[in-house]
C-alpha cells in the first residue's frame, strides 16, 4: 500500500544453458518473481502448509461419520490318531468361520452420540470319528454336523446433558481449529512476504555494491589524474619528490580500495543468486528504476495495521481462545448426567430347526456425580478452574498491551521513513558541495595556493559522500520494506495473489499416501 512502485514485471528473465556467463537484466518485480518459485525455502513452508491444512479438516471431520467394516475368516482341520493293542481310532474336525461387522458413530453438535452397529456371524463345524475294534473286527463310523449364523443390529443415542452437552460445548473444538487455522495462514503469508523482503534487500545490497565500485573506480581515476599532474609539475620543477610521492600513496590506497569493492560486490552478487537458487556464475545487471516518493501517514497506517499484523492479531485470537477454554473448563465440572435409549434386533438359527428372533429397546439416564469435599481431587478440580480464569485475564491484559505496542511500532517506523527521506536530499545536498569543494580544491593546487594532501582529503570526502548518498536512498527503500512487512501489506504492494495453499503440491502428496491406507486392496 506505501511501497514504491517498482518498475518490471514480477516475472522470471530466461537463463539460456550454456557455459558461457550469461548477463541477466534483473528489476525488483523479477526479484520477487524469483523467490517465490525458485527459492528453497518457500517449498517447505508450503510443505507444512499440507499438513497445517489437514489439520483444520481433521477438526472439521468431528460430526462427520465414521464408518468401519471389519472381517474375519477362520479356516481349521484339525486330526487324531490313536493306536492300542491292535484297536485304532481317528477322528478329525473341520471348523469354518466367518464374520462382518459394521459400525457407523456420528456425533451430533449437541453432543449427542448416535451409533450403529451390524454384526454378522457364520460357523460351520463338521466332527467325524472312524474305530477299528480288534477283538470283534467291528469298524464305527460317525459324523455331526452343528453350526448356523447369527445376525443383529442395534442403534443407541447417548445424549448429554449436563457435562459435554450443548452446541457451546461440542463447537468449542472446532472454533479452536479455525482460530488455529488463521493463525496458520497468517503465518504463511508474513512468511512469504519475510522472504520477498529478503530477496529484495539482497538485490539492494548488490545495487549498492555496483553504486559502490563505480564510485571506487572514479575516485582511482581522479588519484590517476592528480597523480601525473603532479608528475608533470616534478619534471617542470615546481613541485618536489616528496609532495609527489602523496599522489601515489593515495593512488595505491585506491587501487586496494577498489579491489576490496570488487570483492564485495561480487560476495553480494552471489549472494543474491544463491538466494534465488540460480547459476552462480550468471552476471546481474540490475535495471535502471524510478523510484516515486511515498510519505505514509500514520493514521492510516494504524488502521491498516490492526487489520494485518500478525501479532496484534495473535492476542485478539488469544483471548477468543482463552474465554472458550474458560466455557469448557466450566462444562467439565458439571456432573454427568446423560439420557439413553437404543433399539436391536438378533436373528439366530444356531440351533438345527429353530431360528430365532430377539428385539429390544431401552431407555433410561445415568448419573455420575462426583463430589470432592476436599484432598487432592478437590484442589486439582480448582486449579484447572484457577488456570482458566487466570489465562482468560492474561490474554486481554497481553491485547491491551500488544495494542499499545502496535501503536508505537507504527509510529515509530512511520517516523523512520520519513526520516529516510529526508536523509536523502540531504546526502544528495552533501555530495554537491564535496564535489564542488573538491572541484575548488583542485582549481587552488593549479595556481599553487594548496597541496596534494589537502585534495586527497577532500577527494576521499567526495568518495565517502557518494556513498552515503547510495546508502541513504537504499535505506529509505529497505524502511518501506520494513513497513510493508509490519502492516502486512507486503503481497499487496507487489500485486501478488496470496496463495494460502498449493493444490498441485497437495494433490501428489496424497497420492503418494493413498496407496498406504488401502494395504489389503
Amino acid at each position: 500500500m506505501f511501497m514504491v512502485a517498482y518498475g518490471g514485471q514480477s516475472q522470471a528473465a530466461s537463463v539460456p544453458d550454456n557455459a558461457e556467463p550469461t548477463v541477466l537484466q534483473l528489476s525488483m518485480g523479477e526479484v520477487v518473481g524469483l523467490t517465490l518459485r525458485n527459492n528453497l525455502n518457500v517449498q517447505t513452508t508450503y510443505l507444512s502448509r499440507v499438513l497445517e491444512k489437514f489439520g483444520i479438516e481433521q477438526a472439521e471431520a468431528k460430526f462427520e461419520p465414521n464408518v468401519n467394516i471389519d472381517g474375519t475368516v477362520n479356516l481349521e482341520t484339525i486330526e487324531r490318531n490313536k493306536r492300542m493293542r491292535g484297536d485304532a481310532q481317528k477322528a478329525s474336525s473341520t471348523t469354518k468361520e466367518a464374520g462382518a461387522k459394521a459400525t457407523v458413530d456420528q456425533k451430533v453438535p449437541t453432543g449427542a452420540t448416535l451409533t450403529f452397529t451390524w454384526d454378522n456371524t457364520y460357523k460351520d463345524n463338521s466332527d467325524g470319528s472312524l474305530s477299528y475294534n480288534s477283538a470283534s473286527g467291528s469298524v464305527d463310523r460317525s459324523n455331526s454336523k452343528s453350526g448356523g449364523h447369527t445376525s443383529s443390529w442395534g442403534i443407541d443415542l447417548t445424549q448429554p446433558l449436563l457435562k459435554g452437552g450443548g452446541i457451546d460445548y461440542n463447537m468449542a473444538s472446532v472454533r479452536l481449529a479455525r482460530i488455529q487455522e488463521q493463525r496458520n495462514i497468517l503465518n504463511l503469508r508474513d512468511t512469504l512476504s519475510a522472504l520477498i523482503n529478503e530477496g529484495v534487500n539482497y538485490f539492494f545490497t548488490f545495487v549498492q555494491a555496483k553504486e559502490n565500485l563505480a564510485i571506487q573506480e572514479q575516485a582511482l581515476g581522479r588519484s590517476k589524474r592528480l597523480l601525473e599532474t603532479n608528475r608533470l609539475k616534478m619534471t617542470l620543477g615546481r613541485m618536489s619528490q616528496s609532495d609527489v610521492i602523496q599522489a601515489e600513496a593515495d593512488e595505491a590506497s585506491q587501487e586496494l580500495s577498489l579491489e576490496q569493492t570488487r570483492n564485495s560486490y561480487d560476495d553480494a552478487r552471489r549472494n543474491l543468486l544463491n538466494f534465488l537458487n540460480l547459476d552462480p556464475n550468471i552476471v546481474i545487471e540490475p535495471v535502471k528504476e524510478d523510484y516515486p516518493i511515498i510519505t505514509p501517514d500514520l493514521d492510516a497506517c494504524m488502521v491498516v495495521a490492526v487489520k494485518n499484523n500478525q501479532s496484534y492479531l495473535d492476542k485478539v485470537f488469544a483471548v477468543t481462545e482463552a474465554e472458550t477454554r474458560f466455557m469448557m473448563t466450566e462444562n467439565e465440572r458439571m456432573w454427568d448426567l446423560s439420557l439413553k435409549s437404543g433399539y436391536g434386533e438378533a436373528y439366530s438359527n444356531d440351533n438345527p430347526g429353530y431360528n430365532h428372533t430377539d428385539t429390544e429397546f431401552k431407555a433410561g439416564i445415568e448419573l455420575s456425580a462426583p463430589i470432592n469435599l476436599w484432598g487432592a481431587d478437590y484442589l486439582d478440580r480448582k486449579q484447572v478452574l484457577l488456570q482458566a480464569v487466570a489465562d482468560k485475564r492474561r490474554a486481554k491484559i497481553d491485547l491491551e498491551k500488544a495494542e499499545t505496542d502496535l501503536q508505537t511500532t507504527v509510529a515509530n517506523t512511520v517516523r523512520n521513513v520519513n526520516m529516510r527521506l529526508k536523509f536523502i536530499s540531504l546526502a544528495k545536498r552533501n555530495t554537491e558541495l564535496k564535489a564542488l569543494q573538491l572541484q575548488n580544491e583542485n582549481t587552488k593546487l593549479m595556481t599553487g595556493r594548496s597541496t596534494n594532501f589537502q585534495v586527497v582529503t577532500y577527494q576521499d570526502q567526495l568518495v565517502q559522500a557518494q556513498q552515503d548518498e547510495v546508502a541513504s536512498s537504499i535505506a529509505y527503500l529497505q524502511s518501506l520494506l520494513e513497513l510493508d512487512q509490519l502492516l502486512g501489506t507486503t503481497m499487496d504492494t507487489w500485486k501478488i495473489e496470496f496463495k494460502q495453499n498449493d493444490a498441485a503440491l497437495e494433490k501428489e502428496l496424497n497420492d503418494e499416501v493413498r496407496p498406504l491406507i488401502w494395504t489389503w486392496w
